[in-house]
């Protein structure tokens, strides 16, 4: 499980939690630098129920209040959540033809027609404790920005 700044992420698939590996990636490139950033695969999707539910949840430390927001772009799906001087992203590939996005408090889910046959999902999250919030505070959305191939 990956533990961020702000509480842990966990995957659930059709409901269930999925036990995933997560890889620590470059923090720094040449349109961000955030505190942390990471890539989470989540692969094997079975096929045989009429759809897929991906969910990837923070689970806030403590007493913290999760509101997040969604921050879309072309081909991105992507949830921020901030607290204070802190922001972290959530993203992965979005406007898939028939696969629906859903942005929750806590949470983005991928709803996954079986016709579509996708059998991976790829999640990156970042975050970063912003010392210049106007500047900074688009670093979390290039850094969980899957098609940028940083």
């Amino acid at each position: 499980m990956l533990q961020t700044i702000m509480g842990n992420i966990y995957i659930t698939v059709n409901g269930k939690k999925y036990n995933y590996a997560f890889i620590e990636l470059s923090n720094k490139e040449k349109i961000f630098k955030v505190d942390k950033r990471f890539k989470i695969l989540v692969d094997n999707l079975s096929i045989d129920n009429e759809e897929i539910v991906i969910e990837c949840i923070l689970k806030a430390k403590s007493n913290n209040i999760l509101n997040g927001a969604p921050e879309t772009g072309e081909n991105l799906a992507l949830i921020s959540f901030c607290n204070g001087n802190v922001k972290l992203s959530i993203g992965t590939i979005g406007d898939v033809p028939g696969v629906n996005y859903e942005y929750l408090q806590d949470r983005i889910r991928i709803i996954i027609p079986k016709e579509i046959g996708l059998k991976e999902i790829v999640f990156y999250v970042a975050w970063i404790t912003m010392q210049n919030i106007p500047r900074e505070e688009i670093y979390t959305w290039f850094a969980a920005d899957p098609t940028l191939k940083c």
